[in-house]
């Protein structure tokens, strides 16, 4: 095997010469022990080329690292496999051990697995969140790269939809996949600096039999770089990266919620997102969507970044809208406009029977109490929808309600003093 000498950022991802002591594309510093390989590092010379033993071929039963002992196959990437595995030396607990073969790569696939490898060691070791796999470990034999991690019970998204090949997912269990996903990307994008996956998709969303959501696979990764005008290279999956991932700018949180986007609409259609995109299906193609999921789609696949949600936490919150109902309710500026007149409506509504019956009576002196604060917290509350998409005729609905009844009232030529100075109950 010949040994690279091209040295990863573990800022950006962008490829420096040996001699480098800083990144070309970024200007981080480099550090060439912690970015190079385990295998490189054994060998303090650092020569040209390492002649290097054929490994020996792989099985149930291998002992790896004189510590794991694999059991079975239980997955394949681009550049090797993924085996469960015992650890011997933790009561036998099971992990996942993600194998990166190497030694029949060519020099552009050598880049690419040695930057996957290099960014997942430097990510994962850092990071900590009850959706993302620990990791534990990782080694090098001659022929391979190893990960070792925590082993997840259960399937990709991409796998049950390849179960049920065209069969989209029931909505309300996308919306709870979809507020887990947003639960972890939000914590990538508040680290420091922000981590931006890149590659969101059903192929690396595990879901174990519970329901519990799982991001994998950190290889395109990187932290977000201010000021760097685009990425240092196209990186992505086709469908499901956004197009700034293409070396038109940089990827930012944004990229993320575009991905994101395009995996929800996947899960809800059962349609890959370049069967939507080249109109290969209906000429409707998420019939099945109701108007408030159909327009959150919409907008976190605009292709342009800033007229996506302005964060994760955004989406998540309307997403949890549409989960619990809220969304159906108030999505038609109609509802907005009842929620909006309904109390006041009430209001001069039973005034004429105010000294007619005690009940009455007795509603009317509490309307009396709690008036000014219904009428000020509906006026914030829909003040703040002017500021939010998919509520802003909602909120124009209220205010419109708020206003009518503050015509109504001068209409009327009475005061609000007037209007509720009512009789005493001896009357």
């Amino acid at each position: 095997m010949t040994a690279s000498l091209s040295f990863f950022c573990s800022e950006c991802g962008a490829a420096n010469t040996f001699h480098a002591t800083s990144c070309f594309a970024c200007n981080e510093p480099l550090d060439h022990l912690a970015l190079l390989p385990c295998a490189q590092l054994q060998n303090s010379a650092l020569p040209v080329s390492v002649a290097l033993p054929p490994a020996v071929p792989l099985g149930p039963g291998s002992l790896l690292h004189e510590r794991y002992q694999l059991v079975r196959e239980i997955g394949q990437g681009g550049f090797g496999v993924v085996y469960l595995a015992e650890d011997c030396q933790r009561n036998h607990q099971q992990v996942a051990v993600k194998q990166i073969t190497i030694g029949q790569l060519s020099a552009r696939e050598s880049i690419d697995a040695t930057e996957s490898y290099n960014r997942e060691v430097t990510l994962l070791s850092r990071l900590k969140h009850c959706r993302l796999p620990r990791l534990y470990d990782h080694f090098t034999d001659p022929e391979h790269w190893y990960l070792v991690m925590d082993y997840i019970e259960g399937q990709t998204l991409e796998a049950a939809l390849q179960a049920t090949p065209g069969q989209a997912l029931p909505v309300k269990k996308v919306l709870t996949i979809g507020i887990q996903v947003c639960d972890v990307l939000n914590y990538l994008h508040t680290q420091d600096p922000p981590i931006i996956f890149r590659d969101v998709k059903p192929a690396n969303i595990m879901q174990t039999p519970r329901g519990q959501i799982y991001l994998i696979d950190f290889g395109i990764a990187r932290h977000f770089v201010p000021g760097c005008p685009r990425d240092t290279g196209p990186l992505g999956s086709p469908g499901y990266a956004a197009p700034e991932q293409y070396g038109k700018t940089q990827t930012t949180i944004h990229t993320d919620i575009y991905g994101l986007g395009a995996t929800l609409q996947t899960l809800v259609t059962g349609k890959d997102p370049l069967e939507l995109q080249t109109g290969e299906t209906s000429p409707s193609p998420v019939p099945r969507l109701d108007e408030e999921l159909h327009l959150l789609l919409g907008q976190m696949l605009e292709k342009e970044s800033s007229k996506r949600p302005q964060s994760i936490r955004e989406v998540r919150a309307r997403l949890e809208d549409l989960q619990g109902g809220r969304g159906r309710f108030v999505r038609r500026p109609l509802w907005g406009f009842l929620l909006g007149i309904a109390p006041y409506a009430l209001f001069v509504a039973l005034a004429p029977f105010a000294s007619f019956s005690f009940f009455f009576y007795f509603l009317l002196v509490a309307l009396y109490c709690v008036w000014p604060f219904l009428f000020a917290s509906q006026l914030i509350v829909a003040a703040a929808m002017l500021f939010q998409p998919g509520k802003r005729l909602v909120g124009l609905g209220i205010l419109t309600g708020l206003a009518l009844f503050v015509l109504a009232l001068f209409l009327r030529q009475e005061p609000l003093s007037g209007l509720l100075s009512w009789p005493s109950l001896g009357d």
